[in-house]
């Protein structure tokens, strides 16, 4: 028995400690590929389509995020407003939510107002760059004054957006954690530096190639952080020579990349996005796609539910929709036909319908990957621990209207300023400080 007993001792002296970061065992025990041992959650995550294991296959949601990419015009609401009806709840009884990543300029110009009103009804709001085009690749033919980003340039344009957002649509900074490269583009890495600086969480401007899902037995891949490197073609991706150029002290740890992937229909089509776009295809190979001039709702409605289908029925990996918002422009109708029908059909728990079980949920990026780092279960889920919506109104109308006229308020009194009439001055700064706009 003694015997047994210290043999038992020598085999818990032995084993592995994780109470040290990822790149201090890798140090110590000179481990380059990420696993188990150097990379846990909720610190880590290694790229594959395997699950976080704690929680079983059976009690694992199906998550599933609306992301729309862009200018956020006033023209956009009333498909949006349809989209995000209210009346689609998840299974927890809140209603579905989605995530904007906004420009403030391009093909017409950002309504902050609506996106603080999105923002007030549980929905997120993230970055992309002040003007909604390629930073990587000349997509608006301006040969000569095309400029790409390098990391000073990404830095500057990154942050400015950033505090556009804060400022215009009044939402505290430590709320825009995401970030998406307009139009996807795949042809550099340079944001990343920025994004690790400015304490942003994660990045979504990755697709996962129709060859990396067949090498991965045609299983979708999870989010994950960069730790360590994609073991998957990531042209975004960084290493740490092309960011850090080989400083030992330089890393992407907590950093997520929330991929996107390949979309086609029983096998045809392999599409990097649900609708081909107007940019050149050096950007994305689009050459495959189904002809946009044969676009209609019943087209769109296959696509988005056959792909999602391919997340549920194998490893329920997040389900991650990109829409650039000027789609709407063009194809308004058609676009918020298909993904109501979608909404619809996931939301619906029948015996013979394509969600037999209430496991699927609609959520921002943020959300997901709050689930990622603290996994929880179905029936936890379902007592509103983790994604809790009390306290929200859902009401996509009223609060921008007075967010308006606080605004307005906000620019009188600027204008009153400048005339010096000291008694407007001293009126609207107290209407300003009835509505917290101004402080003591």
């Amino acid at each position: 028995m003694k015997l047994l007993i210290f043999s038992l001792s020598l085999v818990l002296l032995n084993l592995p400690h994780f109470d040290f970061t990822a790149q201090e065992m890798i140090k110590q025990q000179k481990i380059e590929e990420c696993n188990f041992l150097n990379c846990r959650l909720p610190l880590c995550k290694c790229s594959n389509p395997e699950r976080p294991m704690s929680v079983h296959f059976a009690d694992t949601p199906m998550m599933v995020a609306l992301t729309f990419n862009g200018v956020l015009t006033s023209v956009h609401s009333k498909y949006i407003r349809k989209i995000l009806n209210p009346l689609f709840k998840n299974p927890n009884g809140c209603p579905i939510q989605a995530t904007f990543f906004v420009s403030e300029t391009g093909s017409g110009k950002t309504d902050y107002c609506f996106a603080q009103t999105l923002f007030n009804n549980n929905n997120e709001i993230s970055v992309s760059s002040p003007k909604y085009t390629c930073p990587y690749t000349d997509c608006d033919s301006l040969g000569q004054y095309f400029r790409k980003w390098r990391s000073d340039s990404a830095e500057e344009n990154i942050l400015k957006q950033k505090k556009n957002i804060a400022n215009k649509s009044r939402i505290n900074k430590s709320f825009l954690r995401g970030f998406r490269l307009p139009f996807l583009d795949q042809r550099g890495n340079a944001h990343f530096g920025a994004l690790k600086k400015f304490g942003f969480k994660y990045d979504s401007s990755v697709i996962v190639t129709p060859e990396d899902i067949k090498n991965h037995n045609g299983l979708r891949l999870w989010p994950h952080t960069l730790d360590f490197p994609a073991n998957y073609t990531c042209p975004t991706c960084p290493t740490k020579k092309s960011l850090c150029n080989g400083q030992s002290n330089c890393s992407m740890s907590s950093v997520w990349v929330v991929p996107l992937h390949y979309l086609n229909v029983e096998g045809k089509y392999p599409c990097p996005t649900l609708i081909r776009d107007e940019i050149a295809d050096n950007r994305l190979q689009t050459k495959n796609c189904f002809p946009k001039e044969l676009i209609n709702s019943t087209i769109l409605t296959e696509f988005l539910t056959d792909n999602f289908k391919r997340h549920y029925t194998t490893n329920k990996a997040p389900y991650v929709v990109n829409i650039e918002l000027s789609w709407f422009d063009r194809y308004g109708d058609e676009l918020t036909k298909a993904l109501v029908d979608f909404v619809s059909k996931a939301t619906t728990v029948k015996p013979d319908g394509m969600v037999q079980k209430s496991d699927v949920y609609f959520l921002s990026i943020a959300r997901i990957l709050d689930w990622m780092e603290y996994p929880a279960p179905l029936n936890v889920i379902a007592g509103k621990w983790l994604w809790d919506c009390d306290g929200v109104n859902f009401d996509y109308d009223e609060e921008c209207d007075s967010i308006k006229k606080i605004m307005e308020a906000a620019e009188e009194l600027e204008e009153a300023k400048k005339r010096n009439q000291s008694a407007k001055f001293e009126s609207h700064t107290e209407i300003l400080f009835k509505n917290g706009i101004l402080s003591t």
